[in-house]
């Protein structure tokens, strides 16, 4: 068995997809069922590509005479299906330009100039400046035809300047683009920022920024601006004000549906990052109608691209792990394993695979099964692939001794206490919150678990988080785990997940009190 790509894009299909692709491949064919859709189905039957298998299979067509050819007559045939499927605005605006040429090369240059009218204006309402010029490349082919002697040079300064404008809206997009990219590497790679250091190289970036007229801006300059600033904002604990720019991004988009035809995925995008944000800023209400769009949008645009899907389930997950609904969370889970299976395995999504061991990690210890939550996080420690969020596997480290603090494993738990300080130490994660628990969790190895003094020291632990936690920096490692809750629980001796319910419960019901606030 091995890997094939015809396989992998076969098993990557949608029913409806699949149906169109079968319809076109009938359209020509009388009587006998196609022979590559023999292969396609076959093949789609295959849980794991098996060639021998449908080498066997087949062994008496004449097909097999050149599998090879067959293969990728099948793969690229399954491509144009799906191009003709899924029509794009940029699709069609190729599609005008080499229907020019044809034009063109037919001498139906009054066709081909009433053609050209039509993609111009396309390309300018979307903003696909990447297409002027050769855009105005036909125009100055075809200017002969509507040029005088008088007007001739007027036209040519008009349509370059058009093109020189274009060209200047273009860079401007790709300069936000740009730092964007750099503040997102940033954040992608390291996560949250957790001290001054962190914050000041994200600052260097922002410094670099450029002022825009809000008047004249484009759609696009005047969006990854605020995009590339919310990010900041996130990532350094500002959530509030990146709240508001990322509001303003959704407003612009759906004031411009058009953009979200040609560009779903940015638009999926931002809302799931709206709807982190809402999470971290407890702002329930709001964030429930973001999920509601996040659904709404799936199923109007889930055919284009399955990883939508995950997406938004990836999203749900995080949801109900703040808000104590551990079921519901593993429900979602076990559902996004599914999704994953169905799917090539691709980079992204192997990321999203580690995030989802540390989530599995999160629910089993607030479902109280440590076992499974000692093996998802050993799943992720003992993981080989280090291009993974460093936050969030240094933080691994921190939940898989509260997990062995909980099995009462008492001798292994000092080996791993030390261990864990020295990796934090050599990669600059050593924060003020994980050495208080660090600290914490060596000093009970001398004491049995539910003795009478253990009360006594998660208070005292409980006060020291939150006297660091009023930094804002350092606050944002309760994203990665509700240690104040955690410590609750144990002072109040009621279940991890009652105290995280109860707390959601009560800042819901309060936000509802409040939602003129808002």
């Amino acid at each position: 068995m091995s890997v094939n790509n015809l396989h992998q894009l076969i098993k990557s299909l949608s029913p409806t997809e699949k149906g169109y692709i079968k319809k076109q491949a009938g359209v020509h064919v009388i009587g006998e069922q196609n022979k590559y859709i023999k292969i396609f189905d076959a093949i789609d039957k295959q849980e794991e590509y098996n060639e021998k298998e449908i080498l066997q299979k087949f062994k008496n067509e004449p097909i097999l005479n050149n599998f090879s050819v067959a293969k990728n007559y099948l793969f690229n045939f399954i491509l144009k299906s799906l191009e003709s499927y899924h029509t794009t605005t940029k699709s069609e605006l190729r599609s005008t330009l080499n229907h020019i040429d044809i034009l063109y090369n037919k001498n139906l240059l009054f066709v081909a100039k009433k053609m050209l009218v039509k993609a111009k204006s396309i390309a300018q309402k979307h903003e696909l400046y990447e297409f002027m010029e050769e855009i105005i490349d036909w125009e100055i082919i075809l200017l002969v035809e509507e040029a005088t002697p008088q007007n001739y040079l007027i036209l040519v300064n008009k349509y370059f300047g058009e093109l020189y404008d274009a060209m200047q809206k273009k860079k401007a997009i790709i300069d936000y683009k740009y730092l964007y990219q750099k503040m997102r590497a940033k954040s992608l790679y390291h996560g949250l920022a957790r001290n001054d250091e962190d914050v000041i190289e994200l600052q260097k970036i922002i410094k670099t920024e450029a002022q825009i007229d809000e008047v004249s801006a484009t759609f696009n300059e005047k969006f990854y601006k605020n995009l590339m600033l919310a990010n900041f904002l996130f990532v350094t604990n500002e959530q509030k004000k990146a709240n508001e720019l990322m509001e303003v991004n959704v407003k612009l988009m759906e004031k411009n549906p058009h953009m979200i035809a040609l560009k779903p995925s940015i638009y999926l995008s931002i809302l799931r990052n709206k709807a982190v944000n809402e999470l971290s800023l407890m702002r329930y209400k709001p964030l429930f109608d973001t999920l509601k769009k996040m659904d709404d949008f799936t199923e109007k645009f889930g055919h284009k691209n399955r990883y939508f899907e995950i997406l938004k389930e990836n999203l749900k997950l995080f949801v109900y792990l703040p808000t104590g609904q551990f079921d519901d969370a593993l429900e979602v889970a076990k559902n996004l394993d599914t999704l994953y299976k169905n799917l090539p395995q691709t980079k992204v999504f192997r990321k999203e695979k580690q995030l989802q061991q540390y989530a599995y990690a999160y629910i089993y210890i607030g479902l109280e099964n440590y076992k499974l939550a000692n093996q998802h996080i050993n799943e992720l420690l003992n993981n080989n692939d280090f291009d993974f969020r460093s936050d969030l596997f240094c933080f691994a480290h921190i939940l898989s001794l509260i997990v062995h603090f909980e099995m009462g494993n008492t001798e292994l738990l000092e080996y791993r206490t030390r261990s864990t300080y020295q990796l934090l130490l050599k990669r600059d994660k050593l924060h003020k919150f994980e050495q208080e628990i660090i600290a914490f969790l060596k000093n009970s190895k001398h004491k049995k678990k539910n003795s009478a003094g253990w009360r006594e020291d998660f208070i005292q632990l409980k006060n020291s988080i939150e006297k660091i936690t009023i930094d804002k920096i350092e606050k944002n490692a309760l994203s990665l785990f509700d240690l104040i809750s955690w410590l609750e629980s144990k002072i109040e001796n009621k279940s991890f997940m009652e105290i995280k319910q109860a707390k959601f419960n009560q800042l819901h019901a309060l936000e509802s009190s409040n939602a003129h606030m808002y």
